[in-house]
């Protein structure tokens, strides 16, 4: 099933600019639409309390596919979204983001979802600083990031950050405050599947999607 989603109830972009181009990214793309899915729920509110689409991921099927017009449609916070996603692989359920034109599901790979999270990490960071007059600036390099997915794996091996800095032989501090400004930990919680990655996750072969918190009992 192919579900166009809508968020309502947001300041930049609105229903009908949100469904125009969906409709057009899957006329382009040969997408039958089967279905239209609305979320009115606030921007403030948590993701716990959007029923409407937690009943939508209650409702999906193994390989059915999601339109959107950008992450933002899902949430705008980092956390939320790890959440988000964590159910959305372990259903492996297509996400289309029409704006980007960009499809994650559980072939993508962990560098770019990495880059993404910590794209929007920033991207809210920036926001909320603009508004004193700190310059807008483009995600900075570090020497941490050869190590990055080195870090995201020991993330997921529950090592504390004093223990991978001893590893590393980096500074404490200096490590925590990469992984703080790239969402490591968010993101290393998104691997709690059997290969511990995203990397060639379509080579597990099971009946039974994995159990996902937000939707299973």
């Amino acid at each position: 099933m192919v579900i166009a989603f809508l968020r309502g109830k947001n300041q930049d972009f609105s229903i009908s600019d949100q469904q125009a181009y969906i409709l057009s990214y899957a006329k382009i793309n040969g997408i039958a639409i089967d279905i239209t899915e609305l979320d009115n729920s606030s921007y403030s509110s948590i993701l716990e309390e959007r029923e409407p689409f937690l009943e939508l991921l209650r409702t999906l099927k193994v390989d059915d596919t999601i339109l959107i017009y950008n992450l933002y449609s899902l949430s705008k916070k980092v956390g939320e979204l790890a959440k988000i996603f964590d159910c959305i692989f372990k259903h492996n359920i297509n996400v289309h983001l029409c704006l980007e034109n960009v499809i994650i599901n559980r072939d993508t790979t962990v560098s770019f979802m990495m880059d993404m999270l910590s794209s929007v990490r920033e991207a809210n960071k920036t926001s909320q600083t603009s508004s004193i007059g700190r310059p807008k600036g483009s995600f900075s390099k570090s020497k941490f990031d050869i190590y990055k997915q080195e870090i995201v794996k020991m993330l997921e091996d529950k090592l504390t950050v004093s223990e991978i800095a001893k590893k590393l032989e980096v500074s404490r501090s200096s490590l925590k405050d990469y992984i703080n400004s790239r969402s490591l930990k968010e993101i290393a919680n998104l691997q709690d599947l059997p290969d511990g990655s995203f990397i060639n996750l379509n080579v597990i072969e099971e009946n039974e999607p994995k159990k996902c918190p937000l939707t299973d009992n």
